[in-house]
């Protein structure tokens, strides 16, 4: 990000200044009014200063030693060493891994670059990026590192909503989880199970749906054995309104589904006729958190049409970045989570979600 601040007499002849230094496609983050004199401000001059900031021009081929050269040669060297550019800012190499000045819009260029190697998309932090620059300056220029890290974890809190985060545990009486194949359904299922049982002492039944892996109702049989709960596979319609029925009195009843390809719509209508029939099923989408941004939206948009509300995020210990749900919670502000899991651990790795400890966990703090 190319940044400048521009003084001059007029708001008119400030915007032609920007637009002659910075280009047409400048931003202008913000104005403000500045006195200047002389002989003990005995005569005072108002001007507009203003901040604004463009996009770096494309980076020419040569190489990085000519690249530092052609700067030393100009004379852009601070005091601490560093390269910087003709705007006083660090000089951006290609390799945006190398050591900056930590003035503040190098702070917070890299505060965006820690952003976008957790996965976040670009979209998603420029208007961060944004707020931290404006903020920044307001304060006159003194923000520092510390207070920069908190206004953008403020932000982040704030834009993906707490009350998202606060569903309160099980409260429907069937309870079905969906979602594409390997995220960990059968597994989530059996944590909540176990939560059921041992920590509230509810009864429950099982019901699994999932005909396509004979393994899947062995697993699931395993828990149903250790937790003293009924087990049934609904292999047509029918039996599934049959053992709906049967398990009528029971505190909860869990339905396990068969991953398909998400992509395929006859799964989803497959899934439809299950919650049909005017029957209130708690239904609960559970993605993985090492699915791509693109995935992850495609997944919940194929499921909001059997209006899903609520996401379990799952295998939160088999990435080391977040960035990726961060975008899409951001992406998809209907959706609510309900549940996180981080290992195979039978039921201690399933967690209410907190998002100040998730974006703590994503920004590495």
């Amino acid at each position: 990000m190319k940044m400048k601040k521009i003084i001059a007499p007029t708001m008119a002849q400030a915007i032609e200044k920007v637009k002659q230094e910075l280009g047409n496609d400048a931003v202008i983050f913000h104005t403000k009014k500045v006195t200047s004199g002389r002989f003990f401000n005995l005569f005072k001059k108002v001007n507009i200063e203003v901040l604004a900031a463009s996009d770096p021009e494309p980076h020419s081929p040569i190489n990085k030693s000519e690249q530092v050269a052609e700067k030393e040669s100009k004379g852009f060297i601070t005091n601490h060493g560093a390269t910087v550019n003709e705007q006083g800012l660090p000089f951006r190499r290609s390799d945006h891994k190398v050591d900056r000045l930590f003035t503040a819009p190098g702070l917070i260029e890299s505060l965006q670059d820690k952003l976008l190697d957790q996965g976040m998309r670009r979209d998603d932090t420029d208007p961060l990026m944004q707020l931290l620059i404006k903020k920044w300056y307001q304060s006159d220029e003194q923000m520092n590192r510390r207070e920069l890290m908190e206004l953008l974890k403020a932000q982040l809190v704030q834009k993906l909503d707490p009350r998202r985060f606060q569903i309160g545990g099980l409260s429907e009486h069937f309870i079905m989880l969906v979602g594409p194949t390997g995220v960990g359904k059968t597994t989530t299922m059996a944590k909540l199970a176990s939560r059921a049982v041992l920590d509230e002492g509810k009864k429950i039944a099982f019901i699994t749906a999932d005909t396509y892996r004979i393994a899947a109702i062995d697993q699931l049989r395993m828990y149903a054995d250790i937790l003293g709960a009924p087990l049934e596979v609904a292999y047509t319609q029918q039996d599934f309104q049959r053992l709906i029925r049967q398990f009528s009195e029971y505190d909860h009843v869990f339905i396990d589904t068969a991953g398909r390809n998400f992509q395929n719509s006859s799964y989803i209508s497959e899934l439809r006729q299950y919650v049909g029939d005017g029957l209130s099923i708690g239904l609960y989408l559970v993605v993985s958190a090492t699915t791509k941004v693109e995935d992850m939206n495609a997944v919940i948009t194929q499921f909001q049409s059997m209006n899903v509300t609520n996401l379990i995020l799952s295998k939160l210990d088999e990435t080391t970045t977040l960035g990726s749900l961060v975008s899409v919670l951001l992406q998809q502000p209907k959706m609510n989570v309900a549940y996180i899991t981080n290992g195979q651990d039978v039921p201690d790795d399933l967690h209410f979600p907190n998002v100040r400890e998730l974006i703590n966990l994503m920004l590495g703090d």
